[in-house]
């Protein structure tokens, strides 16, 4: 008996034991998780797996956390401790949603009972240990087939915030450019076709002076002016149409609408109420210029022969919609409409705009056409 530990001492040995693995799962050390539960401790293990699980998840970019059936946090990867700012032991034990900002805290737990037929994802701010905010993107979903363990994917938003923020200024930033431009168009350059005019006038007076080698160059210079004259009133509105700040975004795409069909024998209906009201200045050049890229578009790609717009207001939001019967766009071609929003241009960059504005775009294309459509809030 004596060479025999006391029983007394192996269980406290055991419990030591498993409380040391207990914290090895918790803290990412080996491939499992542990979930308290009412009838005791539950262990989730990754079998088959060709590298760790802990290896992987410890490796991501992303935070990612693992919540017991009270959203208590059991597990957290190293990226989500580094993002909060606080060491890994503070988080785990903790409620997730007390690291959210106040006002989050019902869309969180809204998101978490969405999450139990499967999965869910929404946009939400984190709190760091410094008492700042930032906007992440939470991705939940089931890991257990009892639902008593939720996966959350947690990914800092502020790098894709401040491309948005960029690609908004420099939106800004070119519609005062095409302002001034077309002012200095119409101020500079349409007084000084203004006054050759005046001077043409004069020769035309003389006229009956000149041999016809003369009268016909000078008829010549008289059309060459007028053309010279109307185009440069054209790339004046088009820049920016007076009509946009006079008369509002109805009146603004009515005008574009019939010179664009002109130009180009692209048929267009343009649907919009007679008493269409009007928007904020940068709500309007925003809807202006989808507008414009979309028919810009439908000219140059897709092959179409006629287009049509529809712009109304539904309960309180501004529903835009831009419809082609062309040839569609192509996937690879969709998919570098949606890279091209990181720098500002295109219809993607007329998206982020349109998301700072608290509004949306969506591009639907297949070989029948492609529709584009936008919703905004207005009330």
């Amino acid at each position: 008996m004596n060479n025999h530990i006391p029983e007394v001492e192996r269980s406290r040995q055991l419990m030591e034991e498993a409380e040391q693995t207990l914290r090895a799962i918790q803290h990412g050390t080996v491939d499992a998780f542990v979930v308290e539960e009412a009838e005791g401790h539950r262990v989730y293990t990754l079998e088959g797996a060709d590298l760790p699980y802990s290896t992987l998840v410890e490796r991501m970019q992303q935070g990612a956390a693992m919540l017991d059936a009270g959203g208590r946090v059991v597990y957290c990867n190293l990226s989500l401790a580094r993002l909060l700012g606080v060491p890994r032991e503070s988080v785990i034990g903790n409620l997730l949603q007390d690291s959210l900002a106040s006002e989050d805290q019902p869309s969180y737990q809204r998101l978490l009972n969405d999450s139990q037929a499967g999965s869910s994802e929404g946009e939400m701010r984190l709190k760091l240990a410094d008492g700042g905010l930032i906007f992440a993107n939470f991705s939940f979903s089931q890991l257990s087939r009892d639902k008593s363990a939720t996966g959350v994917l947690i990914t800092d938003l502020t790098p894709q915030r401040q491309q948005m923020e960029l690609a908004s200024r420099f939106q800004n930033v070119q519609d005062d450019e095409r302002k001034r431009l077309a002012r200095e168009l119409h101020d500079s350059v349409g007084q000084l076709l203004v006054a050759i005019g005046m001077n043409m006038e004069t020769v035309r007076l003389q006229t009956h002076k000149l041999d016809s080698n003369g009268v016909r160059a000078f008829k010549d210079n008289v059309a060459m002016l007028n053309q010279v004259s109307r185009e440069i009133r054209t790339i004046s509105y088009l820049l920016h149409p007076p009509l946009l700040d006079i008369a509002g975004l109805a009146s603004a795409l009515r005008w574009y609408v019939d010179g664009f069909s002109e130009r180009s024998q692209i048929s267009v209906n343009l649907e919009v109420s007679e008493d269409f009201a009007r928007l904020s200045s940068e709500m309007e050049i925003a809807i202006f210029r989808i507008v414009q890229e979309c028919l810009s578009n439908i000219s140059r790609h897709s092959g179409g022969t006629s287009a049509a717009i529809r712009l109304h207001m539904e309960g309180g939001r501004l529903l835009l919609e831009v419809q082609d019967n062309g040839k569609g766009i192509p996937l690879d071609k969709q998919r570098e409409l949606i890279e091209q929003g990181r720098s500002g241009v295109g219809l993607a960059g007329m998206r982020e705009r349109l998301r700072q504005l608290g509004g949306a775009l969506e591009i639907k294309s297949k070989d029948t056409g492609t529709l584009v459509s936008a919703t905004l809030k207005v009330a």
